[in-house]
């Protein structure tokens, strides 16, 4: 396997990691507060390799030119870099276990407020930021002979999942989180984890399948010019 293959291999792999931890994460209460952190913090330290393993693309902001799809794209990832750092830190500030040692006193409740909040757009904006470059993930599989079968059946299970997504996205108060207007997160601790997770699933479904189409739209508008 190739350096280049190697690096592919590892970037799916932490995609995939994360799209399977996410879910898990916005359970908290579900799972338990201890387990919630070590989830967070295996979250974050895949999102610091995969920027690790795409410093290229950051040495190369200055460089080049801009088109509309790349400067839809830097600042994208600008504001998704800022939310992956807040939610952290201001999850670390009010730790009850791994990071009691770090705790800063009184500012718990602000800190609540923007880990809430962040939680919500930092699961958003992933979702999204899949869906942007879902292309190069699927890349491998278009040398398939049933790779077109293969694109309109997952096209339309996918849409379907994602239209169940909206349900989720309206039912959970997803837009109250990330408004800042819900301040607690309320469970139901009599619900199934596995339909838990299988709603927020679909929520990231939606957010993908969101992103997938933005980046097609943005690339035929370069394509155009």
């Amino acid at each position: 396997m190739t350096k280049g293959n190697k690096k592919k291999t590892a970037n799916i792999i932490i995609d995939l990691s994360m799209v399977v931890l996410m879910p898990l994460l916005m359970a908290y209460s579900l799972i338990g507060e201890e387990f919630h952190e070590i989830i967070g913090t295996l979250i974050f330290i895949l999102f610091i390799v995969h920027h690790i393993l795409h410093l290229k693309w950051w040495k190369a902001i200055p460089h080049g030119k801009y088109n509309v799809y790349r400067i839809f794209i830097t600042a994208f990832n600008f504001i998704l870099l800022i939310v992956m750092f807040l939610q952290p830190l201001s999850g670390i500030s009010m730790s009850k276990h791994i990071y009691t040692f770090l705790q800063l006193k009184g500012v718990a409740a602000t800190a609540r407020t923007i880990h809430i909040i962040c939680a919500y757009w930092c699961y958003v904006l992933l979702s999204l930021h899949l869906g942007l470059h879902t292309e190069q993930i699927i890349r491998p599989l278009k040398s398939k002979k049933s790779f077109d079968v293969m694109k309109w059946s997952g096209r339309a299970v996918f849409i379907l999942i994602a239209a169940y997504g909206i349900y989720v996205f309206i039912k959970r108060g997803f837009w109250g989180y990330m408004s800042g207007r819900t301040m607690f997160a309320f469970f139901d601790f009599s619900e199934s984890r596995v339909l838990f997770i299988a709603d927020y699933l679909a929520v990231m479904t939606l957010f993908a399948v969101i992103g997938n189409y933005l980046s097609k739209l943005l690339k035929l508008r370069r394509k155009t010019k």
